[in-house]
């Protein structure tokens, strides 16, 4: 657990940084081109490289130093951040310098992401995974929560050149605490040669064979994927149905009680472990995020969408971390940075779809539905509300009632229900990766 403790307090603080430079580049970028395309360009090219870059990515995890590879990734993302700071400073930064860093950064984290979890399951124990994938989870969630509130304080003292600069000490402090800990070498090193080697097309294909050959992985698979998608959509569209009723500071007050609801999450899972059969708590935990959602479309209310808000994202990391201690604990060493780079590609490519689909439906289709004098104003909108943001808000609640509908499904499907007992644990240092 101190490897991990100390791997982890490096990756936590330089996933706030990370944030701080998010939040910062959203707001640079809105301010100087009023476009909410450009500004929804910079999530989605954080997400198309890692979906294409994800399948040799999780080869190499494989094949080398996990350790080395989390360097090298944690080295390249802060150069990336180096040279936006230097641009910006120069008053050279421009919109086609942004976007190109971004995605270099993307395609660094399509490395590092991968590489920290099989590195996970190689100096932890088997039954403190379900503690230390909660763990896992307080990272993305102290950033959620901390770094639009830093962000918005430093900004005016230190600039936004400032906010990079500061993002880059963070990668270097991930740097020194990946340095002071040593750790075996990749699994796979371990049992292939450079002649036994298949090719790199072959191993990339590895880790969708393995989960294919599995039903109840590639259920598990499905299932967050499509869980994922409801998520992202909802992501997108939440700020605008909050600005359809209130001001930009009950925002900020909304957006933070739901980042506290996912750091809460977050404690409680760390401190508790998560339950038994994981998958079990999965799917119930899904079921209360699903009413979250609905909730929180029901009524123009602050206090009703901050309660629905808390809701939902109190179930976010539970739910993450009872998935990761099952891909962690049921699948070989040897082969999880394939698996793993095969799970991002398919959360990540849910981003880009809901960047397509959810943007539009909501301002062309459910949006007019609402308005004073639209189709649904006398039906659906005499529950809901009309005017601005009430149409995001239909879509939102259609959003938790698919999510609902996919996780009861899912109590049906023996396989995905079953997964933890059909398959047997991978104890440490176990490598066969050999299909049933």
């Amino acid at each position: 657990m101190s490897k991990f403790l100390i791997i982890w307090f490096g990756q936590a603080v330089s996933l706030i940084g990370s944030g701080l430079t998010s939040f910062a580049l959203g707001i640079w970028v809105y301010q100087q081109t009023g476009s909410v395309m450009n500004f929804g360009l910079i999530a989605l090219l954080a997400a198309l490289p890692t979906l294409l870059v994800s399948p040799f990515s999780g080869v190499v995890v494989d094949r080398f130093n996990r350790r080395i590879i989390m360097l090298l990734s944690d080295l390249a993302e802060g150069m990336s951040i180096l040279a936006l700071a230097i641009l910006f400073f120069t008053h050279r930064l421009a919109l086609f310098e942004i976007y190109l860093l971004v995605a270099l950064g993307a395609i660094a984290g399509a490395f590092r992401v991968p590489s920290y979890m099989a590195l996970m399951s190689q100096i932890v124990e088997g039954r403190q995974i379900g503690r230390t994938s909660g763990m896992m989870q307080l990272g993305p969630a102290a950033a959620q929560i901390l770094s639009p509130v830093l962000a918005g304080a430093l900004i005016g003292s230190i600039g936004f050149q400032g906010i990079f600069l500061l993002d880059a000490i963070t990668f270097l402090f991930a740097i020194v605490t990946l340095i002071t800990v040593s750790v075996p070498p990749s699994p796979f090193l371990a049992t292939k040669t450079a002649q036994t080697r298949p090719s790199l097309l072959h191993e990339a294909m590895e880790g969708w064979s393995y989960i294919l050959a599995r039903p109840g992985l590639s259920g598990l698979l499905a299932f967050f994927a499509m869980l994922n998608l409801t998520f992202n959509s909802s992501e997108i569209l939440l700020v605008p149905m909050i600005l359809g009723f209130a001001n930009t500071a009950a925002l900020g007050r909304i957006m933070s009680i739901g980042a506290a609801g996912f750091v809460a999450g977050g404690l409680l899972i760390s401190a508790w472990g998560g339950p038994k059969k994981r998958v079990h708590g999965l799917l119930c935990f899904s079921l209360i995020y699903s009413a979250g959602l609905v909730l929180g479309g029901l009524r123009p209310s602050p206090v009703l969408v901050s309660a629905a808000l808390f809701l939902a994202l109190f179930q976010a990391p539970m739910i993450n971390a009872c998935s990761q201690a099952i891909w962690q604990t049921k699948t070989p060493h040897d082969i999880q940075g394939r698996i793993f780079a095969a799970r991002m590609m398919t959360v990540s490519a849910s981003t880009p779809i809901a960047f397509f689909l959810a943007a539009p439906l909501a301002d062309h289709v459910f949006e007019p539905l609402l308005k004073k004098g639209g189709y649904l104003a006398q039906t659906c909108g005499r529950f809901i509300g009309t005017g601005a943001g009430r149409g995001i808000a239909l879509f939102l609640v259609l959003n938790g009632l698919a999510a609902m509908l996919i996780s009861t499904g899912c109590f049906f499907n023996r396989r995905l229900w079953r997964v933890e007992d059909e398959l047997e644990d991978i104890e440490s240092g176990e490598l066969s990766s050999a299909a049933p």
